[in-house]
């Protein structure tokens, strides 16, 4: 039995076209569409760039009201795990701002210290004492029961970080 090469060929293309291209539009139009126009559609949230993993989703997001952005925060992960069947949301919050990012890097310690010990009530402290140093217009912070959310303000430029109350610990039982 002599096999022809063409037909094989052929069908190998159009059956990868068909296959990866299907992923492509569903992961488009029945994954991505829908979390954009949801987050689009809260008040204060603009999508920037969205980039779908295979274990997560990387958003990366602007939020312009300071008083509704843990709210804002979890609402886009609570999207992103009803959309995509559980997917993790990774939701990158800031630009390029090297200023405040700079200022933010110079009180982290402090703040994971606070945050390690458990004296919550330390970090509005850390806070204005980084407003007051660092003439900043904003300096203010909001706990739950999984994160602290810091929010800081230049007068130009916002600058948000999230960061969870409790690690996950690593222990090697080899």
């Amino acid at each position: 039995m002599k096999f022809r090469a063409m037909p094989i060929f052929l069908s190998v293309i159009v059956s990868s076209v068909l296959l990866f291209g299907g992923w492509y539009i569903f992961q488009n139009q029945f994954v991505k569409k829908p979390i954009v126009e949801e987050i689009s559609a809260m008040k204060g949230v603009k999508v920037d760039h969205i980039t779908m993993g295979r274990d997560a989703v990387k958003l990366e997001l602007k939020f312009s009201d300071p008083d509704k952005f843990a709210e804002q925060y979890k609402a886009v992960q609570k999207v992103v795990k009803e959309q995509t069947n559980g997917k993790k949301a990774d939701i990158e919050l800031n630009g390029e701002n090297n200023a405040l990012k700079n200022v933010w890097q110079q009180y982290e310690f402090s703040i994971a210290e606070a945050m390690d010990l458990h004296t919550y009530s330390r970090i509005p402290s850390v806070l204005a004492t980084m407003k007051q140093q660092h003439n900043l217009k904003n300096a203010s912070s909001y706990m739950d029961d999984q994160n602290v959310y810091i929010y800081l303000n230049d007068g130009k430029h916002p600058y948000y970080t999230v960061l969870p109350r409790y690690k996950e610990v690593i222990r090697n039982n080899g």
